[in-house]
């Protein structure tokens, strides 16, 4: 796979029968979430610029405190996980997809982003 490569989907780890697989096309990202961590990983020559070529980042479930989410309007909405140690995005969209903890999406998305939510919350109760 080339560095600027257009592949949508990015799998970089071999799935297991335990995680759910989510997919945001507009922001090249798959989030993986199974009993103990969210997993990001993104895809597309925006991420690599915006965020650099990071790879997958693992987000262990019980660290996490909180969720930012902003609703897509005329703007990107986002779906910021927050745990400590990150930062909490106050400065608007820009800045929140910059952010590696942030998740962009599109109004056709939001119900993805809210299974996530959903998902996240069912496995930290």
């Amino acid at each position: 796979m080339g560095l600027f490569s257009e592949k949508e989907k990015v799998d970089l780890f071999t799935a297991t029968t335990s995680e759910t697989t989510f997919y945001i096309k507009s922001s090249k990202t798959t989030v993986r979430l199974d009993n103990k961590f969210v997993r990001v990983a993104r895809g597309g020559v925006s991420n690599a610029i915006l965020q650099g070529l990071d790879g997958e980042k693992s987000i262990l479930l019980s660290s996490i405190t909180a969720f930012q989410i902003k609703e897509p309007g005329l703007m990107t909405g986002y779906m910021q996980l927050i745990y400590p140690g990150s930062s909490d995005i106050k400065a608007g969209v820009w800045s929140a997809i910059q952010d590696e903890n942030t998740i962009a999406f599109i109004k056709s998305e939001k119900s993805i982003v809210l299974a996530i939510k959903n998902a996240i919350e069912e496995k930290l109760s």
